[in-house]
């Protein structure tokens, strides 16, 4: 049997082999984050074909971080029947599944353009253009947004999911804390790596204080930024930041990227077609190996079997996270534990969001659209 069917313990989960559905965005919730039937269904499929570990699109804890009109949202106690929906569907199929949440910070164009409470932790030269600039974040707003953490986590445990990731990359919130890039700030949250990650830090003992010691609490981390200058959030950076997480108790950190720029992330991301571009995050997590002794999951254009197996075996990561190859092949876990080791049939062309009739964006493989 492959390593990558083997089981895995994360924290208290037992998983029955090695992969995680990375989350990714689905455009499917309503303006104020309530999902539906169609979000049920994807993640209900998911289980279905043997994802080890199904990590759900982010959810917004604040309206004040909401990225996209249709981002879902966990941000008050009505959102929680809903999910519980999803959780017993993945549960039924004994699936595992955890949820992403998120504060978007400068990031959240839906608060900026609806009137909402836009806000950065820094007004820097490189801002995002929503028509209007955000203000400052003072102390009690970050507290206020380090609380809604923690009683988001609170939801999502009441919910039935089997853990929580804090989204702590792709410049949002926690990115834009860490990196001195968009962190200039010259008070307890900004300056030193030790007050650039509090923010962080103190968002984990906030959901730690919510859900107990037995609830698996995991982050995606921005580990590095990835910009053509070299400046910002060094991997080095990234790695103290995964050992402080491993003394404060999370269970699995999965390596990503924190700001990235347009040529970083076509390098990075686009145009996989041999194994030789494949984890393009790999010197990187080799990096944060060293500095701890947690479980990693590796995220960034993992395509082949081969490539993946060897990875693990490796020690440098102990799961392998995709997603966008299940946006072509929701049955692709499945296919290869049943011995076709055919590499995905993602091409990596980035173009998994597609507008329907309607006009409503919608996550699909553009490829299988024009097949």
């Amino acid at each position: 049997m492959s390593i990558l069917f083997e089981p895995v313990t994360v924290g208290n989960l037992e998983l029955k082999n090695r992969f995680l559905r990375s989350a990714t965005y689905y455009a499917l919730s309503d303006m104020d984050g309530f999902i539906g039937r169609d979000s049920v269904d994807l993640i209900r499929r998911l289980a279905e074909n043997e994802v080890g570990l199904i990590v759900t699109g982010y959810a917004y804890v604040l309206k004040s971080g909401q990225s996209y009109p249709d981002m879902n949202g966990i941000q008050d106690d009505d959102h929680i029947p809903a999910y519980q929906e999803m959780t017993r569907a993945v549960h039924d199929v004994d699936g595992r599944i955890v949820m992403q949440i998120a504060h978007c910070g400068s990031a959240s164009e839906t608060a900026a353009k609806t009137g909402g409470d836009y806000m950065a932790v820094s007004l820097v030269d490189k801002m995002p253009d929503y028509g209007r600039r955000p203000r400052v974040m003072t102390d009690a707003d970050i507290e206020k947004i380090i609380a809604a953490f923690g009683q988001a986590a609170g939801r999502v445990q009441e919910a039935g999911f089997d853990g929580v990731q804090i989204h702590g990359a792709h410049g949002y919130l926690v990115s834009q804390f860490l990196s001195p890039l968009s962190n200039q700030r010259q008070d307890k949250w900004g300056g030193s790596l030790e007050n650039r990650m509090r923010f962080l830090i103190e968002v984990f003992r906030s959901i730690k204080n919510q859900v107990g010691d037995n609830f698996p609490i995991m982050i995606k981390l921005g580990c590095k930024d990835y910009l053509k200058s070299g400046d910002g959030f060094s991997i080095e950076e990234g790695a103290q930041v995964a050992t402080t997480l491993e003394h404060e108790g999370a269970c699995l950190i999965e390596i990503s990227h924190c700001n990235q720029d347009a040529s970083s992330r076509k390098k990075n991301l686009l145009g996989i077609t041999s194994e030789e571009n494949e984890a393009c995050f790999l010197p990187e997590a080799r990096i944060v190996r060293q500095a701890t002794s947690l479980p990693l999951s590796i995220v960034g254009g993992l395509r082949s079997p081969g490539v993946m197996e060897d990875i693990i075996s490796s020690g440098v990561s102990d799961m392998i996270s995709i997603c966008r190859p299940l946006i072509r092949e929701p049955d692709l876990i499945k296919r290869w534990n049943k011995g076709d080791r055919r590499p995905a049939d993602c091409i990596s062309c980035g173009k998994c969001f597609n507008l329907d009739d309607k006009g409503k964006m919608h996550i699909q493989c553009s490829q299988l659209k024009e097949d």
